[in-house]
């Protein structure tokens, strides 16, 4: 599935998965957030709603670590980018000729939700949310069940609250696929109708 997505998708649905960045922060990224020396990604802003904004919270702005794998994808798409300048949006809209990051609704719309009716991952007649949070949400639930602490989850998720990340830790230690839909429907949204978490 992953594979037969084109490129810049393919690079920002792995950054997504890989690292649980809400899209608006991965929509967010210029070049110069990424240090491949340092292994990690810095948080500056956000892309939402055609604007660009501040990180959720101060928790939020911390280096999101970054695999040696995901740092080869990143070169990747670095090198084939038209947009390399340090200051340059990492997944530019082509159609304006890079001056502001793509749209969110339109990747999900576009490429993940067909891409995951193509997998099997949901059905082409499901109505519910399915989107770019659900791989941070994925991404909780692998932590919890591999055992890793909560403080090293909170860390990861960068959530400012620990309260957050417990409710992970409950939603996924009952583990049903119901209670992660039942979480998922509960989640807020943004003005945009982007989920908020």
């Amino acid at each position: 599935m992953l594979l037969e997505l084109p490129e810049p998708e393919r690079t920002l649905t792995l950054l997504a998965a890989g690292t649980g960045l809400r899209i608006s922060e991965c929509l967010g990224l210029q070049w110069q957030d990424l240090s491949f020396t340092e292994s990690c990604i810095r948080v500056r802003r956000t892309w939402t709603c055609g604007e660009v904004g501040l990180p959720k919270s101060k928790a939020s702005q911390a280096p999101v670590p970054l695999h040696p794998l995901l740092a080869e994808f990143m070169q990747s798409w670095l090198r084939q980018t038209p947009y390399s300048r340090p200051s340059d949006w990492v997944f530019p809209s082509f159609k304006l000729k890079g001056k502001q990051p793509r749209v969110a609704n339109m990747l999900v719309e576009d490429y993940l939700r067909p891409a995951a009716i193509k997998a099997g991952v949901i059905a082409s007649d499901w109505d519910g949310r399915f989107g770019f949070h659900n791989f941070r949400h994925s991404l909780a639930s692998y932590l919890v069940r591999t055992k890793t602490d909560v403080k090293t989850v909170q860390a990861l998720l960068r959530h400012s609250d620990v309260k957050t990340t417990l409710q992970l830790y409950s939603h996924s230690v009952t583990g049903s696929a119901r209670g992660n839909a039942e979480c998922d429907s509960q989640q807020k949204t943004d003005k945009c109708g982007l989920t908020a978490d």
